[in-house]
C-alpha cells in the first residue's frame, strides 16, 4: 500500500479502480492540495476515499471543496445523532445508516455517511474498517463484479455489508434470549430481569436504525438519483428485502423477550406460591399447638428445667438458634 504521509492526522483510506487494475494508498494530514487532487479521476475509473468522521474540520472542509459537498451536508457528517436519510445535494447523493457490530459481546453502533458522485464514493465512519475489509479484498481481487461495475454498485456492497451486520447483531441477541430462558427455567431472579430490559433496549436500538434505511433502501431500488444505474437498482431492491427481513425477525426478538418477562414473572410468582404454601403449612401445624399452650399457659408444677439458673438465657439462646437456623435456611432456598 502507497503511503502519502502527512502531518499525522488521521488519514484518508483511497481506493482507485478499475476492470484492469486498483490501487490502494493512505492520504495522511491535512493537505489541501493533495485532498483537491483526489477529485481528479481518470477515465473509466472509479475513487473511493474512506475517512473517519472524526477527521479534523480543515480535512472534511478541504474534501467539501474538492468535491463540492453542500454544506448542509458536512455538517451533518459531524452529527451522530442525524437521522437516517438519503437525500439529493447538487449531483451527489448523501445517504446516512447506522452500522451496527459484534464486539467483545456488546454491540457497538457507528453512525455512517455517504456521498455517491458519478465515479466517486465518499464514506464517512468512526472505526468502520473491519466491517468493509472483504471489500476491499474484492477490490483487489481481479475479475470481480465489483470492480467491473460503478461507483454506485460499491454504495450498495457496502450498504449490503452493514445490513449483514443487522443479522449478525440479530443472532447475537437471539443467542443471548435462549440462555436467559434457560436460566429463567431453572430459576428467576432479578438479575435476569435487568438482562430482559438491557435486550429490550438493544432491540429498540437496532429498530431506530433498520426502521429508516428500508425507506431508503427502497427509494434506491425504484426512483432514486440519476447517479443510480438502472443495472443496480435490482441489487439496491436485494437489500430492501434483506432489511425487510431483519425486521421480521426483530419482530419475532421482540415476541421471545415479551415471553421471557411473562416467563420470569410467572416463575416469580410460582415461586411465591410454594413458599406461602410451606409457610401455610408451617402456621397450621403450630394453630392446635398454640391454642394448647394459650389454654394452659404453661402453668404446670412439674417442668422440667423450671428453676434452673441458666433456663431463663438457655431459652433465649434456643429462640435465637431458632430463628437464625430459620434465615439460613430460607436463605439457602432463595426465598430472600
Amino acid at each position: 500500500m502507497q503511503a502519502l504521509e502527512g502531518n499525522g492526522a488521521q488519514p484518508l483510506q483511497v481506493v482507485q479502480y478499475g476492470a484492469a487494475h486498483s490501487d490502494f494508498f493512505s492520504l495522511g494530514g491535512v493537505d489541501a492540495q493533495a485532498i483537491a487532487a483526489l477529485s481528479h479521476i481518470p477515465e473509466n475509473m472509479v475513487r473511493w476515499i474512506d475517512a473517519d468522521a472524526g477527521c479534523p474540520m480543515e480535512t472534511l472542509a478541504a474534501l467539501g471543496s474538492a468535491f463540492g459537498i453542500h454544506p448542509i451536508v458536512l455538517e451533518n457528517i459531524r452529527d451522530d445523532e442525524q437521522r437516517i436519510k438519503i437525500e439529493e445535494f447538487g449531483g451527489q447523493v448523501h445517504l446516512s445508516a447506522k452500522l451496527i457490530r459484534v464486539e467483545e459481546g456488546e454491540l457497538v453502533q457507528t453512525h455512517m455517511n455517504f456521498i455517491l458522485g458519478p465515479n466517486y464514493l465518499l464514506s464517512f465512519g468512526r472505526s468502520a474498517e473491519s466491517v468493509f475489509e472483504p471489500i476491499r479484498g474484492r477490490l483487489k481481487s481481479e475479475g470481480t463484479q465489483l470492480r467491473a461495475r460503478g461507483a454506485d454498485y460499491l454504495l450498495y456492497a457496502l450498504l449490503d455489508a452493514i445490513v449483514d451486520g443487522y443479522f449478525d447483531a440479530l443472532e447475537f441477541i437471539n443467542d443471548g434470549i435462549g440462555l436467559m430462558e434457560e436460566e429463567i427455567i431453572e430459576g428467576a431472579s432479578k438479575k435476569q430481569l435487568e438482562a430482559i430490559r438491557d435486550v429490550r433496549r438493544q432491540l429498540l436500538s437496532l429498530t431506530k436504525a433498520v426502521w429508516p434505511l428500508r425507506d431508503a433502501a427502497s427509494l434506491m431500488g425504484i426512483e432514486a438519483s440519476a447517479l443510480i444505474r438502472e443495472e443496480t437498482k435490482p441489487y439496491f431492491r436485494d437489500v430492501y428485502d434483506h432489511i425487510v427481513q431483519a425486521i421480521d425477525t426483530m419482530d419475532t426478538s421482540r415476541e421471545l423477550v415479551a415471553g421471557l418477562a411473562e416467563m420470569h414473572f410467572s416463575n416469580t410468582s410460582y415461586k411465591l406460591n410454594e413458599i406461602m404454601k410451606i409457610l401455610t403449612i408451617i402456621s397450621t401445624i403450630f394453630i392446635p399447638l398454640s391454642f394448647i399452650t394459650g389454654v394452659y399457659g404453661m402453668n404446670f408444677r412439674y417442668m422440667p428445667l423450671l428453676e434452673t439458673k441458666w433456663g431463663y438465657y438457655g431459652t433465649w439462646a434456643a429462640m435465637a438458634f431458632v430463628a437464625v437456623g430459620m434465615l439460613i435456611y430460607f436463605k439457602r432456598k432463595k426465598w430472600f
